[in-house]
């Protein structure tokens, strides 16, 4: 909450709320983030989020 990341376009995901672990306002809720299993997405761009984007792809890395 609170934190911002760098979406590039105007593109989302639609019709996978199942797979949905996070979401951002930009006119409408819009899909940021899905999961199933041991996959991962993100419609933004950690690599060009700064501070938060790092600490994202960080995150990512710690997983087992």
């Amino acid at each position: 909450d609170g934190d911002h990341v760098y979406f590039v376009h105007s593109y989302y995901a639609d019709n996978c709320d199942d797979s949905v672990i996070a979401t951002t306002e930009y006119g409408n809720e819009l899909t940021a983030a899905v999961a199933k299993d041991n996959i991962f997405g993100c419609q933004f761009h950690p690599e060009k989020s700064g501070e938060v984007g790092l600490n994202i792809l960080k995150a990512f890395c710690e997983m087992e």
